[in-house]
């Protein structure tokens, strides 16, 4: 699964402003979870009601979405923690967070 993959399923529609799928050191394969920072607890809310315990359906394998809370709560907090990851280094486009202010696509490292 990648983020396109994610974003075909989840259209940027302004119930997020964060989406970050952890990648492997090496960028090749997906650690089997996502970041996702929702605009409103109700987003959050119905997200959870609509993905808990179904299947992406261009996920090629057969695990179910377990939708939970973060360490992080809100987008600062979460931005904050993502520049404490190496993640920054990785130089593929693929494996960074796509941070979105006002629907436009922002570098974390802007922020």
């Amino acid at each position: 699964c990648t983020c396109e993959d994610l974003l075909r399923e989840w259209p940027v529609d302004g119930s997020y402003d964060l989406l970050y799928m952890p990648r492997s050191s090496a960028g090749k394969s997906n650690l089997g979870y996502v970041f996702v920072n929702f605009a409103t607890e109700a987003h959050a809310r119905a997200f959870r009601a609509q993905w808990h315990g179904r299947r992406l359906a261009h996920s090629q394998d057969d695990k179910f979405l377990g939708v939970g809370l973060a360490d992080a709560q809100g987008f600062q907090a979460t931005v904050a923690q993502l520049k404490e990851k190496p993640i920054g280094r990785m130089r593929s486009r693929k494996c960074m967070p796509l941070v979105l202010i006002g629907g436009q696509v922002v570098q974390l490292s802007e922020l």
